[in-house]
C-alpha cells in the first residue's frame, strides 16, 4: 500500500510540474495562431534539380573548413561536390595527396547561408544516403544573423544519419530543449532504408514543425507560447547540406571503405498559404 500511494504521488508531482510550465509559457506571450485552425495550402515556388555541370552559386556557396567536430574537414576541392546526371553527390573521402592539404580526410558541403533564407514553408529533398562507420550526412537550417549564440538562436536539423543507422534523428535545438527535451519532445529517429531514394519534407508554420519521410509524419514539434527560449523559430533560416566524418557523435571513421556519399535528385521549395493568405517569407537570388 506504501508504495502505490508513493507512485501515486510522483505520477501526480510529474504531472502538476508538466502542467506548471505549459502554464507559465502560456502567460509569456499572446498564442500563435493555429496552424490545424486554418485551410493550408502549398503552392511550389521552385525546383533545385542540380542539371549541368557546376553548382548553383545564385543559391548555394560550398561550406569552408572551421574547427567544429563537424566541418573541420570541410574543404573546397572539386571532387567533394560532383554534378553530374542530373545529381549532386557531396562526399567524404581519405586524402590520398597530401601536397596541398594535409588532412587525413576531407569532406564537402554546400549552404544557401548569405544568398537564400526561409521562413515558414516547405522544404522537400529526394535523397540517398550511403553508409559509413565514421560518416555523419546532415541536412540542417540555421538561423540568418542571430541576436544570440547557440543554441539560444535555434537550430533544425531535417535529418542526420549516423554510421550505418537503419534511421535518421530529427531534432530541433533551442536554450529550453537543453533542459526540457520531453515538453515537447526535441528529437525523433524514424526507421528508413536510408539506401533507397527517400523523400524527407520538412513543414514550418507559425505554430510547429513537421518532419515527413514519403508523406508520412514521423515528428512534430510545436509552440508552446512566443518565449523565443522555446520557439526562436520566427526568423529566417538558411540551409547547410553536408558530409561529415568523424567526431564526438559519429566515432571513428573506417577509411578503408571511403569514400562515402550522400546524393541529392532534387530540392522543391513550397509557400505556406493559410486559406488565399500567403504566409512563407522568402529572400530568394535572382535568377
Amino acid at each position: 500500500m506504501k508504495n502505490r500511494i508513493l507512485c501515486c504521488l510522483i505520477v501526480a508531482s510529474v504531472a502538476f510540474s508538466f502542467l506548471a510550465q505549459s502554464a507559465s509559457f502560456a502567460a509569456g506571450g499572446v498564442n500563435p495562431p493555429k496552424s490545424s485552425n486554418q485551410q493550408v495550402k502549398w503552392k511550389l515556388r521552385f525546383t533545385e534539380n542540380f542539371n549541368g555541370e557546376k553548382l548553383n552559386t545564385k543559391l548555394f556557396s560550398r561550406i569552408p573548413q572551421g574547427q567544429s567536430h563537424w566541418n573541420r574537414y570541410m574543404s573546397m576541392r572539386d571532387d567533394l561536390v560532383v554534378l553530374k546526371g542530373g545529381f549532386i553527390n557531396i562526399l567524404g573521402v581519405k586524402n590520398n595527396d597530401k601536397s596541398a592539404d594535409g588532412r587525413d580526410l576531407l569532406t564537402g558541403g554546400i549552404t544557401t547561408q548569405g544568398k537564400f533564407n526561409i521562413k515558414y514553408g516547405k522544404i522537400e529533398f529526394r535523397m540517398k544516403l550511403e553508409p559509413n562507420m565514421g560518416a555523419w550526412p546532415a541536412v540542417w537550417l540555421m538561423p540568418e544573423n542571430p541576436p544570440v549564440r547557440w543554441p539560444g538562436c535555434g537550430e533544425i536539423d531535417i535529418l542526420e544519419r549516423v554510421n550505418k543507422d537503419q534511421f535518421v534523428y530529427q531534432t530541433v535545438h533551442t536554450e529550453w530543449t537543453q533542459s526540457h527535451k520531453e515538453i515537447p519532445p526535441s528529437s525523433g529517429k524514424p526507421n528508413i532504408k536510408p539506401e533507397n531514394w527517400n523523400v524527407y519534407a520538412f513543414e514550418w508554420y507559425p505554430d510547429k514543425l513537421v518532419w515527413k519521410i514519403n508523406d508520412k509524419e514521423t515528428f512534430s514539434y510545436s509552440r508552446l507560447s512566443e518565449d523565443e527560449q522555446q520557439w526562436p523559430f520566427n526568423k529566417p533560416f538558411y540551409i547547410m547540406i553536408d558530409m561529415q566524418l568523424g567526431g564526438d557523435w559519429s566515432g571513428p571513421v573506417e577509411e578503408s571503405t571511403l569514400p562515402v556519399s550522400m546524393t541529392l535528385d532534387w530540392i522543391k521549395f513550397y509557400d505556406l498559404y493559410y486559406g488565399s493568405r500567403p504566409v512563407s517569407e522568402y529572400s530568394r537570388p535572382t535568377k
